[in-house]
């Protein structure tokens, strides 16, 4: 896992670029991923595996404005990036790991996952 690690900490200062020219219909890619994703409340907790920059949570937060999201990646730099995207947003925590690892405490309205689950 260090392998990819390194390599998508290389890559985050452009990875948010990238992902419009590498995933056809990208507002649809992720419009769809939120217009699926749904709960019963209106200010759940949202967990978000391999959150990179914060991608996916940004669409999810405009469905789900009152949530609390805690963003979990193994590399710190995609995670800079999304702390940067979310600054000021006190409703959302960051977690440096690897989740396939990670023995997560808490638990969570909604779990979800962009682009990572592959890696495993």
């Amino acid at each position: 896992m260090s392998e990819i690690k390194r390599k998508f900490d290389a890559v985050s200062g452009k990875y948010d670029e990238q992902r419009r020219k590498f995933i056809p219909c990208f507002d649809d890619f992720y419009g769809v991923s939120v217009s699926i994703a749904s709960v019963d409340t209106e200010n759940p907790d949202i967990l978000d595996l391999g959150a990179g920059t914060g991608l996916l949570s940004a669409f999810l937060m405009e469905k789900y404005p009152e949530a609390t999201f805690t963003l979990v990646d193994m590399s710190e730099k995609m995670l800079e990036i999304a702390k940067n995207r979310f600054r000021g947003n006190l409703k959302v925590k960051y977690i440096e790991a690897d989740y396939s690892k990670y023995d997560f405490e808490e638990k969570y309205d909604m779990v979800v996952s962009a682009l990572s689950i592959h890696h495993l």
